[in-house]
């Protein structure tokens, strides 16, 4: 598929068209040949790169909550002991 780029009000626009969508915003990593840094980084949107950042430490606080209750049962069965540890 093609990108078309557009000329809204003085700001330049890439759309491609979908087979099943239509057409759609498309963010190029290179425009004129010089790399969109912003685009690079972040993929063209501020909200969708901090739903990403929070995706990622949600999965990461999750592991280490795991991890951690792990820890704290192998020392309780290497110890025989009972810990009670409430919510």
């Amino acid at each position: 598929m093609e990108i078309k780029e557009l000329n809204i009000e003085g700001e330049k626009v890439f759309v491609k068209k979908s087979k099943i969508f239509g057409w759609g915003f498309v963010h190029p990593l290179k425009v004129n040949g010089k790399t969109n840094w912003k685009n690079f980084l972040i993929g063209g949107s501020w909200i969708k790169f901090g739903l990403l950042a929070l995706t990622i430490l949600i999965i990461a606080g999750a592991c280490q909550e795991y991890s951690t209750a792990v820890r704290i049962a192998n020392e309780c069965l290497e110890k025989q002991t009972q810990i009670i540890i409430l919510p």
